[in-house]
């Protein structure tokens, strides 16, 4: 018995999901199917330019898991555009990760200029939030 595919940990979904050659409609083109973890591992290795370890640790898989999955998106992609057919982004055996837990919020007091950061999502409020140096209120959120 085959064991079953462990879901591939993606950030986000792709932005687009269909792609076919100029001038000529899709009902008479084959379709060659990328994966949404397919799309999530070009996207970490090719628009991120991350190495195979830390793309795998990304999507909470092997690296030679990760290795099968980007050379199997490499080649549909290749095949798709040699042979002329489209490219449709689709299906796949993935979650989509909470990120927002990991990045960091940064704060600056204004009274005495002491940086510091807190996870995204404890639920305190600027408003509430007091310097852990000098204790006083005038905390102000950091964009980036």
């Amino acid at each position: 018995m085959v064991r079953p595919h462990k879901e591939r940990q993606i950030e986000q979904l792709p932005p687009v999901t269909h792609y076919k050659p100029v001038g000529k409609p899709l009902r008479s083109l084959q379709e060659v199917i990328l994966t949404i973890e397919e799309m999530e591992a070009l996207r970490l290795a090719d628009i991120e330019l991350l190495d195979q370890k830390s793309a795998a640790e990304r999507m909470a898989i092997s690296r030679p898991t990760f290795h099968r999955i980007v050379n199997r998106a490499h080649q549909k992609i290749a095949a798709a555009l040699w042979q002329g057919c489209a490219l449709r982004v689709d299906g796949g055996s993935f979650k989509i990760a909470h990120t927002c837990q990991k990045t960091p919020r940064d704060f600056l007091c204004q009274t005495c200029g002491h940086h510091w950061s807190l996870p995204h999502g404890t639920g305190q409020r600027c408003q509430e939030l007091v310097c852990p140096v000098c204790q006083a209120s005038t905390v102000k959120r950091e964009d980036k």
